[in-house]
């Protein structure tokens, strides 16, 4: 996503001068032999603090470099919960790059979807983000999901939808 592509969004959803960010995962895991799916589920997240910078300071004509990277890592203890402070992952393990992710109106608002695919040997996804660069950069969203991929079965896919709409 470019900040051209952002802010068009943004205007569109204007009303009153406030918009609403919303963030959302979808992960899927399959048998990567058979491409049967395992398990799917779809769970909230929270817009971290430097990621909510990271959008205003787009909006403003920085630049920050493109959100396009999916992480996933083996970090937080159970019972840990997502905190709007976090700045990256706890243990990173890997991280996929979605350089086109897709923009449409899915009648909840204006949705960005970036998307990866983690391979059966890249780790028990305990913990994912998305971030705007390779290796370190900016955390836009940060999820401790309800489930965990097992890392010697499965493959898994994410999906992150950044969803704008009117505040």
């Amino acid at each position: 996503m470019d900040i051209r592509e952002l802010k068009r969004l943004v205007k569109k959803e204007m009303n009153n001068d406030s918009i609403k960010l919303k963030g959302r995962w979808t992960a899927t895991e399959k048998d990567p032999g058979t491409g049967e799916v395992l398990s799917r589920n779809v769970m909230e997240n929270v817009i971290t603090e430097d990621g909510a910078q990271a959008v205003a300071q787009m909006l403003g004509g920085q630049t920050i470099g493109d959100f396009e990277y999916i992480a996933i890592g083996d970090g937080p203890a159970a019972g840990d919960s997502e905190d709007v402070t976090q700045s990256s992952l706890v243990n990173e393990q890997a991280r996929e790059l979605d350089s086109s992710p897709t923009v449409e109106d899915d009648g909840d608002g204006h949705k960005i979807r970036w998307s990866a695919v983690f391979g059966p040997d890249d780790c028990v996804a305990t913990e994912f983000g998305l971030f705007n660069d390779g290796s370190e950069g900016t955390m836009l969203s940060y999820n401790i999901p309800e489930i965990e991929k097992d890392a010697q079965n499965a493959e898994l896919t994410l999906e992150y939808d950044l969803i704008v709409n009117e505040g």
